[in-house]
C-alpha cells in the first residue's frame, strides 16, 4: 500500500496537470477578490443593495427551501460596503461560488484517468492482487491534493484580501473559521470521489469532467427544486429539501459561522459520499478486466 502511495505521488507530482492546476488556483483567487473589490465598489457607488455579483446567476428557489444559483456567482454582502470584511465572510462567498470546485473537477478526471489511457494501469494491475487498493492509494492522493488547493486558495484570498483592504479586512472567531474549512474540504473531497467513480465507471475523462462542472455550475439545482416541490406537495408538514443532503446543496449552504446543525449535516453528507463513491470504485476496480 505505501508503496502504491508513493508510486501516486510521484505521478503527481511529475505531471504537468499538478502545477498547471496549482497556478489557475492562485490566479482564480487573486481574479475572484479582485472581481469582488471592483463589485464592492460598484455598490458604493451606485449605493445598491446586495445583488450585485461578479458573474451572472439565475436564483432558483421554491418556498421553504434554501436559495441556490444557477452559474459561478460571488454575492457581495451589504456589510462589505462600509469597508469591514470578515474573513471568513469572504471565504464562504469565494467557496460557495464554484470556482475551486471547477479546478478540483478538472483536476480528478484528468488525474484519475491518466493511468489507463497511457497504460499506466497495466503495469501496476498485475503487481497487486487486491486492486481495491489501488483505487484507495488514488484516493489518498487525490484527498492531500485537494487539501493543499483548498489551503493555497483560502490562503492566496487572504493576502489578496489585505492587500486591498488592509484593516478592514479582519479574522472573525478562529474555530469558526476551521470548523468551516473542515466541513468545506470534506464537501469538495465528496465531489472529487464522485469524479473518480465516474470516471471508473465511464472511462472517460471527459465525461466525468462535463458532470463536475456541470454540478458545479449548479445545473441539479431546478431538479432539486422540482423534487423539492413534489415532496413538500405530497407531506406539507416535511419541510424537505434535497440540498440539505447533497454536496453542491451543502457547499452552497455551509458558510463561516453556521450553527453546529449545519455543520454536522454537511460533514455526514461528505463522508457519507466519498464512503460510498470510494467503495463503489474499489468494487468496479476488481470486477473490471484491465485494459
Amino acid at each position: 500500500m505505501f508503496n502504491l502511495f508513493r508510486m501516486d505521488t510521484f505521478r503527481l507530482l511529475h505531471s504537468k496537470v499538478t502545477w498547471v492546476i496549482l497556478v489557475f488556483v492562485v490566479a482564480l483567487a487573486i481574479f475572484s477578490v479582485v472581481m469582488t473589490n471592483s463589485d464592492i465598489e460598484l455598490m458604493k457607488e451606485e449605493a445598491a443593495e446586495t445583488g450585485v455579483s461578479n458573474s451572472v446567476g439565475i436564483t432558483v428557489q421554491e418556498e421553504g427551501e434554501e436559495a441556490r444559483t444557477f452559474g459561478i456567482a460571488i454575492w457581495p454582502e451589504d456589510e462589505w460596503v462600509s469597508g469591514d470584511i470578515e474573513i471568513g465572510s469572504l471565504m464562504s462567498a469565494e467557496t460557495q461560488s464554484g470556482l475551486l470546485l471547477l479546478l478540483i473537477s478538472i483536476f480528478t478526471a484528468i488525474f484519475v484517468h491518466a493511468e489507463q489511457k497511457n497504460g499506466y494501469i497495466k503495469n501496476i494491475a498485475g503487481l497487486f492482487p487486491k486492486r481495491g487498493k489501488i483505487v484507495l492509494s488514488k484516493a489518498i492522493t487525490i484527498a492531500v491534493y485537494v487539501l493543499i488547493m483548498l489551503a493555497l486558495f483560502m490562503a492566496v484570498m487572504v493576502i489578496t484580501g489585505y492587500v486591498l483592504w488592509g484593516d478592514g479586512f479582519y479574522m472573525g472567531s478562529v474555530p469558526d473559521f476551521l470548523k468551516f474549512f473542515g466541513t468545506q474540504y470534506a464537501l469538495h473531497l465528496g465531489i472529487s470521489m464522485v469524479i473518480m467513480l465516474l470516471c471508473m465507471l465511464t472511462r472517460s475523462s471527459a465525461f466525468s469532467m462535463t458532470a463536475g462542472i456541470l454540478i458545479t455550475a449548479g445545473i441539479l439545482a431546478p431538479v432539486y427544486s422540482i423534487v423539492n416541490k413534489l415532496v413538500n406537495d405530497t407531506h406539507p408538514g416535511w419541510e424537505f429539501d434535497l440540498n440539505r443532503y447533497t454536496l453542491d446543496g451543502c457547499i452552497s449552504m455551509t458558510q463561516a459561522g453556521a450553527d453546529a446543525e449545519t455543520l454536522l449535516r454537511a460533514v455526514i453528507v461528505g463522508v457519507a459520499f466519498i464512503t460510498a463513491s470510494l467503495l463503489l470504485s474499489m468494487v468496479i476496480m476488481k470486477k473490471r478486466d484491465i485494459r
